[in-house]
């Protein structure tokens, strides 16, 4: 989805019906309790089922040496498309539009891998202890698609017409309370529930929805989050909090994927967030034309070494909230490699998540 979209949104820009006001500069990176979210693409249809087993090692991670340590303390639940019918949760994906009971099937797969990532938090407990901070979830909302129309259903008893800014903003106002519902009647024991991702990487045609779907949000006693992409969008992202009131938003530095962006592209994004309050987004993937692993023919390794270096020489580390992209399963992936070199990239990264998590200096009750 962070690929499709980086391509996608640079056709839609256009659509974006208002001006964008003067620039804020915040002069910090952001920060959030959420310090270390990790993305998990589980709605679509064609992506393996997020099992206990599968989620374990972004739980728990397993060094080189054998040791064991909590990993990730936040995790991002999302998905763009429904897979098999291509059915699009957003603007720009899919031969068909989501409707209703599209929306409510995306939340049941996500609950169902919440339940995985619930039971993997037990099993580590037994063995580990208490974790550093309590982990949380935040869960990712389809958008409304004007071009829609009628098609999508009712709410209250009312068809929507999502060519209207009025019933798009009803339908979000619906997802996020069935969300809410829905959390809380699964009654997990180790993960809170605290707030909702705006899929859509560029807003289109729904830069008047966003704000007030997001103050909705706030009212439910939740935080909304947002992930740019980071060419072409800045009359978004650099008002990602004054116009479209977002509570925490990352930007992509879409350095990983392509041999000819210049390392300048990782720095500047590094420099941009910090300037407009933006946490950062460390990328990577083990698919596509882009794979991570050291001992493929193609390996992208060095990019995502590029990554971990400029953020340490950037203070990001030590000053930003990072959301770990990582394709479908990408740690997964590093877990069950056999390569040497693949583990020891997969070791300094969760070093990393480690050193924030005990500076934060949380316990958990």
């Amino acid at each position: 989805m962070k690929r499709l979209n980086y391509f996608v949104s640079a056709v839609l820009l256009g659509l974006a019906a208002f001006v964008a006001p003067a620039q804020t500069e915040f002069n910090r990176y952001a920060t959030d309790p959420t310090s270390d979210l990790a993305l998990i693409y589980s709605g679509a249809d064609r992506r393996p089922d997020w099992t206990v087993d599968e989620i374990m090692p972004y739980v728990v991670h397993t060094y080189a040496d054998g040791s064991k340590d909590w990993f990730f303390d936040s995790f991002l639940y999302l998905e763009f498309t429904s897979g098999s019918t291509d059915k699009g949760f957003q603007n720009g994906v899919g031969s068909l539009y989501a409707d209703k009971a599209d929306w409510e099937w995306l939340l049941g797969k996500h609950m169902s891998a919440l339940a995985s990532l619930d039971s993997a938090i037990t099993i580590a407990k037994a063995e580990l202890g208490e974790p550093r901070m309590r982990h949380t979830v935040v869960l990712g909302m389809p958008a409304p698609i004007k071009a829609q129309g009628t098609e999508f259903g009712e709410v209250d008893g009312r068809r929507l017409d999502f060519g209207k800014t009025d019933d798009r903003l009803a339908a979000s106002k619906w997802y996020v309370d069935k969300a809410i519902d829905s959390f809380a009647r699964a009654g997990f024991t180790n993960i809170d529930l605290v707030g909702f991702y705006w899929v859509e990487e560029g807003l289109y045609t729904n830069g008047e929805v966003v704000p007030q779907v997001n103050d909705y949000i706030r009212t439910k006693g939740f935080r909304s989050y947002w992930i740019p992409y980071y060419a072409n969008n800045k009359q978004f992202k650099w008002n990602w909090h004054d116009l479209y009131r977002f509570d925490i938003a990352y930007q992509q530095p879409n350095y990983f994927f392509e041999r000819h962006i210049p390392m300048s592209r990782l720095e500047n994004a590094c420099d941009e967030s910090k300037k407009y309050g933006l946490g950062l987004e460390m990328e990577f993937e083990t698919q596509g034309t882009s794979r991570l692993q050291h001992d493929d023919p193609d390996s992208y390794y060095d990019r995502l070494v590029d990554y971990l270096d400029m953020f340490e020489k950037k203070g990001v580390f030590e000053q930003s909230a990072v959301a770990w992209y990582s394709g479908t399963k990408g740690f997964l992936d590093l877990a069950r490699s056999s390569d040497a070199m693949n583990h020891a990239i997969a070791d300094r990264m969760a070093r990393i998540v480690a050193a924030r998590q005990t500076k934060k200096g949380h316990v958990t009750k």
